[in-house]
């Protein structure tokens, strides 16, 4: 039978050992896993990045996969190790609203306010409280090692979650900034910057008006128009500066063949407006 699928999802970046000893350990408890990075590269505690990118990319990996998700701040605090189990992946990681973007598909409203919100029909949750299915000793700074992947790896050999610890009935809930509508003018933020400096908002494509009709405001300047690709110019402003929905579904500003990120001097947190163009 083929071993179930483990994917990460960290801050831990990859200049350091973190990521490769988190592998070790996984292959030391089940030589066959099959391991997968998602990305290494959340911004340092950004617990609300992680759950943003945590959300719309775990539904490209297999139902019975499990993902160890980590940006944990809150290591070695009262935060609790969970086990969060959705028809869509199994996930481990620390109960500080990481998990979030993923108990968010099945709320019938979302929460305005972070804290503990009761877990959704269909989904289970764990307090990972048996150590005998961690790495000992366990490190005050370092559960990604020693509690959240041993358990990931464990589950994969088949341990029933009813042996991790206490059922729960809640988990802390982080809401993930949304846009603000006043009139026809949408406000949001840039969320995630990515390796090409490519600036991803958190304003979906579905509240996007005509592409053509379409004014994208950003650090004083303004674009016009909704490209359809990197290079479409169609619609770049005399800069080279495009807005346009990308793979993931959400509004990006870019700039082809170079960093809209570095041009702008922009990052995560960046006020983003859309409105209908005027005249």
């Amino acid at each position: 039978m083929t071993s179930p699928l483990v994917v990460f999802t960290t801050d831990f970046g990859l200049s350091d050992p973190y990521v490769g000893v988190i592998k070790g350990v996984a292959l030391s408890i089940n030589p066959n896993l099959r391991l997968i990075d998602l990305t290494h590269q959340i911004s340092p505690q950004n617990v609300a990045q992680g759950s943003f990118l945590l959300d719309f990319n775990h539904r490209y990996f297999p139902k019975e996969a499990i993902h160890v998700a980590v940006v944990d701040p809150g290591v070695g605090t009262g935060r609790r190790p969970v086990f969060l189990s959705t028809p869509w992946g199994r996930f481990v990681g620390p109960d500080n609203g990481l998990l979030s973007g993923v108990i968010s598909d099945y709320l019938d409203s979302e929460p305005k306010t972070a804290g503990p919100i009761n877990l959704p029909t269909g989904l289970t949750a764990v307090h990972l409280t048996n150590p005998d299915y961690w790495r000992h000793p366990v490190s005050h700074t370092f559960h990604g090692r020693d509690v959240f992947t041993p358990v990931a790896a464990h589950l994969s050999l088949g341990v029933a979650t009813k042996e991790l610890g206490e059922s729960l009935d809640s988990l802390f809930y982080l809401p993930v900034p949304k846009p603000a509508k006043n009139g026809g003018t949408s406000t949001g933020q840039v969320i995630y910057q990515d390796t090409y400096g490519n600036l991803v908002t958190n304003i979906p494509a579905e509240s996007l008006p005509q592409p053509e009709l379409i004014e994208v405001r950003i650090k004083g300047r303004s674009i016009v128009g909704l490209s359809r690709t990197f290079n479409d110019e169609t619609y770049a402003t005399d800069t080279g500066l495009i807005a346009l929905t990308a793979s993931h579904g959400y509004l990006e500003i870019a700039l082809a063949n170079g960093s809209a990120a570095d041009m702008l001097s922009a990052g995560e947190g960046e006020v983003v407006q859309v409105g209908i163009l005027s005249g």
